[in-house]
């Protein structure tokens, strides 16, 4: 038989812890979540992650009465590594030259002389 002092659900156990602050805390921050995954996604597109680990541990005294305490973990979504291209010349240099440009830089080559014709 339950009685209205009977603790039924998750969110009236955390509501215990600091009198209430630790919930509205982890609720305040778990917007700001959501909105950095909107804004992640906004931003780089993909499908952004992010995660809430909760911890909650009981211990039992001797005259039956419980303490609970939590803690808990926000991670954000990972930011793109950032990126860059170069190429590496034969010094073993980074070079935004192009090694393939080379040879479009190595001048005019001769046309001139005999060639032989060929019908299409």
């Amino acid at each position: 038989m339950s009685n209205s002092y009977d603790i039924r659900t998750l969110e009236q156990e955390l509501n215990l812890l600091d009198q209430g602050e630790f919930l509205g805390l982890i609720q305040t921050e778990l917007a700001a979540l959501r909105q950095t995954l909107r804004d992640h996604q906004l931003a780089f597109g993909g499908k952004p992650k992010g995660k809430l680990t909760l911890s909650i541990e009981y211990e039992m005294h001797k005259n039956g009465d419980v303490a609970i305490s939590g803690d808990y973990k926000i991670t954000p979504p990972k930011t793109p590594k950032a990126m860059g291209a170069a190429y590496v010349n034969e010094g073993g240099q980074l070079s935004l030259h192009s090694p393939m440009l080379r040879r479009a830089h190595e001048g005019i080559r001769d046309v001139t002389g005999e060639r032989d014709i060929r019908d299409a």
